[in-house]
């Protein structure tokens, strides 16, 4: 099963990027005007998105069900080999566990559900349809990303180290996904999905756009922090998946932004007094 979904999974990542990097782009002579921020072709990233999002799904069903040690493994376990900065998510108060998680799910949901506040400007309310796929995709390869990083390291989350938890809990599976923090790289994609998004429409912002990026950061860090104190992940986890979010919330986009002048395949139909065609590929 790991075998399966990481290789699916590798393929169908490498076909999306082929897709991103490679665009055959039909339009026009006059197709210059009211062109959209973003080129999508639906035909073929719809699909791999939905193949994705599957492979996701395996992945994760796969991630969470994993055994976790047992009894003479978890004793064995010395808070002293982990690198010092990790040291103290252990260490965390073991009674403030299931609130803390519990106000880290919330805030992912938020942050997910933040790019919804795009749909108030007039410009980008237009286009709702190509930015839902593009969100999707989104999350599509980032979720590929961490399935792929957690099902190749068996790393020991912080409260498997922690005496004061029950151990039922520090034995259960799912413990051993440590790396890298799937709720804070989930928050950073969908936060600097929207910043970037808005930046692309709205250009005249300037340098300005770097205070988005900043706000950006805010609700993927409350995430971060609670998933801390929940002994859900160490601090290189949760950085980790702020940068792996964040940058697939720039990247995706940036993939799909159009050009001046246009990389790719073109292909620009004419008719007059001849009929045809202009086929080309600029590097």
């Amino acid at each position: 099963m790991k075998y399966f979904i990481e290789k699916i999974s590798g393929l169908l990542l490498a076909g999306w990027l082929l897709l991103c990097l490679n665009p055959v782009h039909v339009y026009s002579q006059n197709s210059d005007k009211n062109e959209n921020v973003y080129s999508i072709n639906k035909k073929w990233e719809i699909p791999v998105t939905l193949a994705l999002f599957g492979t996701n799904f395996l992945g994760l069903n796969y991630v969470g069900t994993q055994p976790g040690l047992d009894s003479l493994e978890i004793v064995a376990l010395d808070v002293n080999d982990l690198w010092a900065i990790n040291r103290k998510a252990v260490e965390q108060d073991a009674g403030y566990v299931g609130q803390a998680q519990h106000i880290s799910d919330w805030a992912l949901n938020v942050s997910v559900a933040l790019p919804a506040l795009l749909g108030l400007d007039k410009e980008i309310r237009k286009d709702w349809i190509d930015l839902l796929v593009l969100y999707g995709e989104t999350h599509a390869v980032n979720g590929n990303i961490y399935v792929a990083a957690a099902s190749l390291n068996d790393k020991a989350r912080p409260l498997v180290y922690n005496p004061d938890i029950p151990f039922t809990d520090r034995s259960e599976s799912g413990t051993l996904n440590s790396f890298f923090s799937g709720h804070v790289s989930t928050a950073a994609a969908s936060t600097f999905f929207a910043a970037k998004v808005y930046s692309d429409y709205h250009p005249e912002i300037g340098n300005k756009k770097y205070l988005l990026f900043g706000a950006a950061l805010i609700p993927p860090m409350v995430v971060g922090i609670y998933r801390y104190k929940a002994m859900k992940h160490f601090p290189t986890d949760v950085f980790t998946g702020l940068v792996v979010g964040a940058g697939m919330g720039v990247l995706v986009p940036h993939l799909h932004k159009r050009k001046n002048k246009m990389g790719g395949f073109s292909f620009v139909p004419f008719s007059g007094k001849y009929t045809g065609c202009v086929i080309g590929y600029r590097f």
